[in-house]
């Protein structure tokens, strides 16, 4: 009962900030991106391995790869270390209203990354503050309707997705948008 109050308490307080933010979001392609942010919960092994995969994988592209995972216990296990590009942070890092703070959480959030992608799939409190407050031109996460003003480009997925099928989604749309404006010459 005492979590699912702070929940609520914390949800509304984000909203609340979310309702303040100004930005100006830029449509990049894939192909203009120089810079793509990855935010995913790294709480099990399986998640985790999978984003070291395709961190390398988009790394390949010749992009600047960062990610930033959310463990949700208090200490990082010894499965989990950062290197270049693999941050995390713990509950540890995240106060009362479950926000971040911690200056891991604050580089990554002033990184202008050209590309934001949210693989957010439980509406965890901390990943979305991270999400709402990064400096990333063009955000994508999956469709929910209360974080329609934190991302530019949302994706509807099944109701309970895999971090799996959430990718593969997030690379056919990536692979789609155009904008010549953004395009390399």
């Amino acid at each position: 009962m005492k979590e699912e109050l702070r929940y609520k308490i914390s949800n509304f307080l984000l909203q609340k900030e979310i309702k303040n933010l100004k930005r100006q979001p830029k449509v990049i392609s894939f192909d203009a991106a120089k810079s793509i942010g990855i935010l995913y919960d790294a709480t099990h092994d399986k998640d985790y391995e999978l984003i070291k995969n395709y961190v390398k994988d988009l790394r390949a592209y010749s992009k600047d790869v960062h990610s930033l995972g959310f463990y949700n216990r208090k200490e990082l296990p010894g499965t989990r270390f950062m290197k270049l590009g693999l941050d995390f942070f713990t509950l540890k890092s995240v106060n009362w209203k479950l926000k971040p703070n911690h200056s891991i959480v604050n580089n990554f959030v002033n990184r202008e990354f050209d590309i934001l992608i949210c693989l957010n799939l439980d509406r965890s409190i901390p990943l979305r503050y991270v999400s709402s407050m990064t400096k990333a031109g063009f955000k994508i996460g999956k469709y929910d309707p209360p974080d329609a003003r934190i991302f530019d480009f949302m994706i509807k997925v099944e109701e309970k997705p895999t971090l799996r099928t959430m990718i593969d989604q997030v690379n056919h749309y990536l692979k789609l948008i155009r904008n010549e404006k953004y395009q390399e010459t």
